[in-house]
């Protein structure tokens, strides 16, 4: 009887031993699959990332190519203002000479000197007393 008893408790421990071992495998073989599926899904975020920052990438390059057109845009147009400026500038000191010496006097000769000047200013600032007035290319993008 002691025997029986020994056999059968052999066989218990036997068979806990066994369903011990059955569950471990299990577990670890759950584990595996969620570590696999936990790497699939980071491979898979990486890429989205790394897709994502190529489009940002672009963009951004884009942007910085708009922005260094604008500001060379805008560097033409405040030259251009500056032209602009002192034509005008220019333009009324003429008027005030030609006032002056229409007002104050000066023979007919002064007179038609005068106005040719402005006249002539007026329609080619690049020629006749007005060499420091010189048109500007205009700007396309």
């Amino acid at each position: 009887m002691a025997n029986a008893e020994k056999t059968s408790s052999g066989s218990d421990i036997d068979e806990k031993k066994r369903k011990r071992k059955l569950s471990n495998r299990e577990s670890a073989r759950r584990s595996r699959l969620k570590k696999q599926k936990l790497m699939e899904e980071t491979i898979q975020e990486i890429s989205s990332l790394e897709r994502r920052i190529k489009e940002s990438s672009e963009r951004c390059k884009v942007v910085r190519q708009r922005l260094d057109s604008v500001e060379y845009e805008n560097a033409v147009l405040i030259s251009e203002k500056m032209w602009l400026s002192s034509y005008i500038s220019d333009l009324e000191n003429m008027m005030v000479t030609t006032s002056l010496t229409l007002t104050h006097g000066g023979g007919d000769d002064q007179n038609a000197k005068a106005e040719m000047a402005a006249g002539d200013c007026r329609r080619r600032p690049w020629q006749l007393g007005c060499d420091s007035l010189q048109p500007m290319a205009s700007f396309k993008t």
